[in-house]
């Protein structure tokens, strides 16, 4: 379950590091606000591992930022080229995503996640009340906003308060592919 991020794995640990000093947390307190060893925590900041989904979700949401925050470089261009994207990809869940927007200390982030056929993602809750919009790209899609199941197809579109997704998923034998916004951006 480890988070594949080439070359980015040092950055992740600093990041993680100083928005934890900054937030005025020991690597015992975030540990405990997320279920996680203090030791687990140190080898993730010192790059000895890098943390799978949902640990690196629970970091993220514990410290208040988005994922994409310890991979920010903060660009000074407003383009973002299609090769240039940073990229978060965690090939046990079959799932990556790629930061369509130049930084996440906006208002607005959009990315783009791919899915692999048969692969789903629960999400757990984030770290603020947020609001999301889903464009199916490519591929067929099911997702759970607060028990309500929907069926999306290519070029269909949902939007919904971000805290009530549960879940979503690829269907069908085709990669699926979403551009995702959520405002504030907390993923």
């Amino acid at each position: 379950m480890a988070v594949e991020i080439p070359q980015v794995t040092q950055v992740l640990g600093e990041r993680i590091r100083r928005r934890r000093q900054d937030l005025g947390l020991t690597l015992r307190k975030l540990g405990e606000k997320i279920g996680m060893t203090a030791g687990y925590l140190s080898r993730v900041e010192n790059q000895q591992i890098t943390p799978s989904l949902d640990a690196l979700q629970a970091i993220a949401t514990a410290l208040q930022v988005p994922m994409f925050f310890f991979l920010n470089s903060h660009p000074s261009e407003p383009v973002v080229r299609a090769g240039e994207r940073r990229k978060l990809t965690f090939p046990d869940f079959r799932l990556g995503y790629e930061l369509m927007t130049p930084e996440t200390s906006r208002q607005m982030m959009v990315v783009l996640i791919r899915l692999q056929p048969g692969a789903r993602r629960i999400t757990p809750p984030l770290s603020q009340p947020n609001e999301q919009w889903m464009f199916v790209l490519e591929g067929r899609m099911t997702i759970n906003v607060d028990g309500a199941i929907y069926h999306l197809e290519k070029h269909d579109s949902i939007y919904y308060d971000g805290n009530r997704l549960r879940e979503f998923a690829c269907v069908g034998d085709q990669e699926l592919q979403i551009v995702c916004a959520v405002v504030p951006p907390v993923l």
